[in-house]
């Protein structure tokens, strides 16, 4: 078996890896939820949280700062052996798009991803997470389908096959390009680019090199020049091995090389006027959120997951603040994923721009049960923090309310109903049944309700989905 075949093992193997884990991240009674184990691996995950909440996180993310070290030894083979994303790009560029011959044009060859990085690390310096929004493994998570991002991919490379002898008499010209997403936007790949571009694991070019240039048509990563197929710019290269099928005996290989030599080029292919442009953007996002965005009304269905505390020296938890929470979330789904009543969902509104994605509890939708503590095992940086099922008595994620116009114990005269639904169903507790002017009706004991939803997931007055609760959970105002 070649090298190449290996490598395409194991990236299948990490996909499916990555796939099981997604699979396992629900919550089972009495069981324990799978790890976030490419989350933590992800080191750009890793530094944004660093730098938006120092060491405290650190315990977290200590398998992104390995792959940190072993990436500035060996190189970026995280990109070509393990990353998810990539994988499924691969497989998307194999089904749609598999190129025959002929090079690459200079359009596809664009280095952005340098320039999201630096906006990503400088807003994090600022408080602001941006990262989720590029950052490979959390995007992948997220949307917890691996083809669809791919596919898209290669739906356009396909179109542009297709469609691009037409589009040239509009003068129009568009340019398919394997792996574009790696090449340009992703912030990951462009971080172990520049750790590892010194890496001592490399392609080393002999005399014998005939400069057939087929090595150069078949890098998906552009790291091979077109007019210079015996050099290799090694911060692109993601030791994929696809190189190796040079025909030329002893013209190269891949392997241990402790000096740049061999046409090994550490350089890159960054604009110093774009690197300063895209770290002016990322401080004027991050001082907007500090200063602008962070100032507006929280909104009162703002709710945030049981596992959104820090626990202090003594062991007592205290819910975290809108800032600590969103510097720590990378929006990666994990916790909505895991959320056995669907109650978890992204904020759209609710939490204003820079909150978009955060999960948000939803109890129109489903409640946080009881017995769960599934989103604090799966979260991979600290932004949900572990706790036991015994201490959500005492963790307050909102306060219910009942809305007397409404429910149906609470009308008068002929109108009264007798309806205990948010009684019986409440698991806390918290909602007692008394009598009022002669009529039992439901009352709220705020300082034993932890606003887990129940009560207004069950409520009658909310059927047909859509209708308005008469008892609904709103934030606490003391969060």
């Amino acid at each position: 078996m070649t090298i190449r075949w290996i490598r395409r093992t194991v990236q299948l193997a990490a996909l499916l890896f990555f796939a099981w884990l997604i699979y396992q991240s629900r919550w089972v009674p009495g069981g324990h939820v799978a790890p976030p184990a490419f989350l933590r691996l992800d080191s750009l995950v890793v530094l944004t949280a660093l730098l938006s909440r120092g060491p405290v996180v650190l315990k977290y993310l200590l398998p992104g700062i390995v792959l940190l070290v072993l990436t500035a030894v060996f190189g970026r083979f995280f990109c070509g052996w393990l990353c998810p994303l990539g994988t499924c790009i691969d497989i998307s560029d194999s089904i749609f798009f598999r190129r025959r011959g002929g090079q690459r044009p200079a359009q596809a060859r664009p280095r952005w991803k340098y320039y999201v990085l630096a906006a990503v690390l400088v807003a994090a310096v600022l408080g602001a997470q941006i990262g989720w929004l590029v950052d490979p493994i959390p995007l992948l998570t997220r949307t917890a389908a691996t083809v669809i991002y791919p596919l898209s991919l290669g739906a356009y490379n396909l179109f542009i096959n297709r469609a691009g002898p037409l589009l040239h008499h509009f003068g129009i010209y568009l340019y398919p390009a394997r792996r574009m997403w790696c090449r340009s936007f992703c912030p990951l790949g462009a971080l172990l680019a520049l750790v590892g571009r010194f890496g001592i694991w490399k392609r080393y070019v002999t005399e014998q090199c005939t400069g057939c240039g087929l090595c150069s048509r078949v890098c998906k990563m552009g790291a091979i020049p077109a007019d210079r197929c015996n050099q290799t710019d090694t911060a692109e290269c993601i030791l994929c091995y696809d190189c190796a099928t040079c025909p030329q005996p002893g013209a190269m290989r891949i392997g241990l090389h402790l000096r740049m030599s061999g046409g090994a080029n550490p350089a890159t292919d960054i604009s110093r006027r774009a690197f300063v442009s895209a770290l002016g953007a990322g401080v004027a996002y991050g001082l907007l959120v500090r200063l602008g965005l962070r100032r507006a009304p929280v909104h009162p269905k703002l709710i945030r997951p049981p596992g959104a505390n820090i626990r202090d020296a003594a062991g007592n938890l205290r819910r975290m603040t809108e800032a600590e929470f969103r510097e720590l979330c990378v929006r990666c789904g994990n916790c909505m994923r895991a959320c056995p009543t669907g109650g978890l969902q992204p904020a759209i509104t609710q939490a204003g721009l820079d909150g978009a994605f955060t999960p948000v509890l939803v109890p129109a939708i489903g409640f946080c049960e009881q017995q769960c503590n599934a989103c604090s095992q799966v979260c991979p940086t600290g932004a949900l923090r572990p706790h036991t099922v015994e201490e959500k008595s005492r963790i307050k994620l909102g306060l219910a309310v009942i809305d007397r116009d409404r429910c149906l114990s609470w009308q008068k005269g002929s109108e009264y109903l007798l309806c205990l639904v948010c009684v019986e169903h409440c698991s806390y507790q918290a909602v007692v049944a008394r009598k009022h002017r002669g009529q039992l009706r439901p009352f709220v004991l705020s300082d034993v309700c932890v606003g887990c939803g129940q009560c207004e997931f069950n409520c009658p007055a909310g059927q047909p989905a859509g209708t308005p609760s008469a008892i609904t959970v709103s934030r606490r105002s003391s969060q």
